[in-house]
């Protein structure tokens, strides 16, 4: 009996696909996300950035009005980290800050990272402004996505260069011996938000 043509294409197809699903498998890579599964994990590492910035922010600014630079060193030491993995749990993404000079060498950038923050000076040297500047790649199902920190006002009082009080620094050198994170100007490039979520979970 000769079965229909559109049987005989549908069987076809779900031979085609399974062979595919198999090459995938043995060769153990993974499929190309949809573009609504990279949205959504974009959308997921930049809500982490926001909530980790403005937690951060509201913290240093009580830190710094109550206890002066040194307050704040102990903030950036003690409180960063916590309110970064809260948020990790939180939103199923794994949130940090990296920069070029670190103060803390636990932070110091990946390859990647440290080629992006490096791609973000060049643009922002070419006119671009810091405020929309993100980079994203995909490796491996997962997005890694950064956006930059440009050196604020507020920051100067512990990473700028002469601004930084003796007090301030030596509150500063006990935290972080390996210090190197000290020298910025305003409208700098103080570091970037470095987030990693995976896909299809």
């Amino acid at each position: 009996m000769r079965l229909p043509k559109s049987i005989l294409l549908g069987g076809l197809c779900l031979t085609v696909a399974a062979c595919a699903d198999t090459r995938l498998a043995r060769s153990g890579e993974t499929p190309a996300p949809s573009a609504a599964e990279l949205a959504a994990a974009e959308a997921r590492a930049r809500a982490a950035a926001d909530a980790l910035f403005t937690r951060l922010n509201a913290e240093l600014i009580a830190a710094l009005q109550e206890g002066g630079p040194r307050a704040a060193v102990n903030v950036c030491k003690v409180r960063a980290p916590a309110i970064a993995a809260e948020i990790e749990t939180q939103g199923r993404v794994d949130i940090e800050r990296t920069a070029l000079k670190v103060r803390n060498p636990a932070n110091a950038p990946s390859p990647w990272e440290r080629e992006t923050l490096a791609a973000f000076e060049a643009r922002h040297a070419a006119g671009e402004a810091w405020q929309g500047m993100e980079a994203r790649r995909v490796a491996d199902g997962v997005l890694h996505w950064m956006r930059p920190i440009p050196m604020g006002g507020m920051c100067i009082a512990c990473h700028g260069g002469d601004e930084v009080a003796p007090e301030t620094a030596a509150a500063i050198a006990a935290a972080y011996p390996n210090d190197t994170a000290r020298g910025f100007a305003v409208g700098q490039l103080r570091g970037g938000f470095s987030a990693r979520v995976p896909l299809g979970r």
